[in-house]
Order: structure tokens, then sequence, then C-alpha cells
């Protein structure tokens, strides 16, 4: 998901980090932050991917070079052809930055609902808290 396109969707219906990313994006994403110390290839994150199920070297590569387009991963560095590819964010920090763009989405288009809820959700936090 390119943060500031607008293009970008937000997929209420899925779990997760599939909110924000297709599912095969999501899957890659999370074996990258897992892998990356601090690099991965194509070649890595496909040996990962192919354990689970049928999967083209091709799709892998193909939605990674996407990932790098929207700058969720950074290309750093060539082991021979294969790039070598680094998050760009660590996982805390996209889920944090993809959520407060939700959340400033929504406090710009609908500011009175927003605050109502916003605050609504801090009382009953604190009273959570309390227990």
């Amino acid at each position: 998901m390119r943060l500031h396109d607008e293009n970008a969707s937000f997929r209420f219906n899925q779990e997760g980090l599939r909110k924000f990313l297709g599912d095969l994006e999501c899957e890659i994403m999370e074996l990258v932050w897992k892998k990356a110390k601090p690099t991965v290839t194509v070649r890595d994150i496909y040996d990962s991917l192919r354990q689970e199920r049928p999967i083209a070297y091709t799709t892998v590569m193909t939605t990674m070079v996407r990932l790098a387009e929207k700058g969720l991963l950074n290309i750093v560095d060539k082991v021979g052809l294969a790039n070598c590819y680094a998050p760009a964010q660590d996982r805390e920090d996209f889920l944090r930055s993809t959520v407060a763009m939700v959340l400033d989405i929504f406090v710009r288009e609908f500011p009175r609902e927003s605050a109502e809820y916003l605050s609504r959700a801090k009382i009953e936090q604190k009273g959570a808290r309390r227990k």
C-alpha cells in the first residue's frame, strides 16, 4: 500500500495486515520482517513460501519488486544478479504509520464523529484500566 497513493485501499473485511496489503504482499512482508538479517533475496522468500504451497519464483520476484515500488522494501545491494531487499520500516513502525494515516483520514473526513468516538474510547479505556 502506497501510504499516500490516492488509489490505496483499506480492506475492512480482512484481518490484520491484510487490511492494508494484498494476501501475497502480506505473506512476503511477514517473511521479510522475520528473515531479513539485515537483507533477504527473492530466493530466500520463495524457498519459505514454496514449503507451504506451490508458487512460481517469478510471482514472488514480481511481488517484491512491486513492494519496493510501493516503498515497503528497499533494494540495498546485489548478490550476483539477485537484489538484496530490506524492509523500509520494521513491522511496528509500519503498523504505527499506517494506522495513523487511516485515523488521519477519518478525522479529516468525519471530524465530529471521530472526536465523539475517540472521546468515548478514551473514557472506556480509563474505566477498563481501573478494574
